[in-house]
């Protein structure tokens, strides 16, 4: 049984304040939460299904990036591969960008950058691919199809919108699940709230095409994960 949107709701890693402590603590939960609960898996599958095809080196943006652990772990897929790649990492969370820097020091295959993900400071199809994971239900109204005009105007090739699945189940077993695996207020706090921020399938297709996306279409993936892919020819 479905759930309404629940739009308009402010989730607290939205505000500003909060101690460096307190943050640090949230990013390594959401870094894990990204590794091990689906986020991080969904990008090493579309770069799988790509690698053949792409230029080397592969030009990747990720927007909202937050504390950069997804661009780190592509780095490191493509290290071990043998995969050239350079990512753009933007986000507009200076305290955020600040400690993503100190935690890529180690990879000069990312360049850390500010801008406003509704108006990217890139011209068109500067990317092979352009990544934006569970920023959109963050987003309300326009700003939602704004957000996707401007991911797939800057991709050459494709578009990865990683997301929530709304739904009961998936509201009652996140907050559960967060409750067991992390200690963090603000985590249990804003995880249950992004589901019932999240979507449904159809409505992220609506939402693609009025964005102007060509070629989408979205997958269903373990633990609540959508994937909205757009391909460009």
């Amino acid at each position: 049984m479905g759930l309404e949107r629940l739009a308009g709701a402010i989730e607290l890693m939205d505000l500003p304040g909060g101690s460096p402590g307190e943050l640090v603590r949230t990013l390594h939960d959401l870094a894990w939460i990204n590794r091990w609960l689906g986020g991080t898996r969904l990008v090493y599958q579309r770069l799988t299904s790509l690698q053949a095809a792409l230029p080397a080196p592969t030009l990747l943006l990720d927007v909202g990036t937050g504390y950069a652990d997804i661009p780190r772990a592509v780095v490191r897929w493509a290290r071990q591969r043998g995969f050239s790649i350079a990512i753009e990492a933007l986000d507009h969370h200076d305290r955020i960008l600040a400690l993503a820097r100190q935690a890529s020091q180690d990879y000069p295959e990312i360049r850390l950058r500010s801008g406003d993900a509704l108006a990217l400071p890139y011209p068109d199809e500067s990317f092979d691919l352009v990544l934006a994971s569970l920023i959109l239900h963050h987003m309300e109204g326009r700003d939602q199809v704004g957000f996707l005009r401007e991911l797939y105007r800057v991709a050459r090739r494709t578009v990865l919108v990683n997301d929530l699945r709304r739904g009961r189940w998936p509201f009652v077993a996140t907050w559960v699940g967060l409750h067991v695996i992390s200690q963090d207020p603000l985590i249990h706090h804003d995880g249950p709230l992004s589901v019932r921020r999240g979507f449904l399938p159809e409505e992220l297709l609506h939402l693609a095409r009025e964005a102007g996306w060509a070629r989408a279409r979205v997958s269903r993936h373990p633990l609540f994960r959508l994937a909205l892919t757009g391909e460009k020819a």
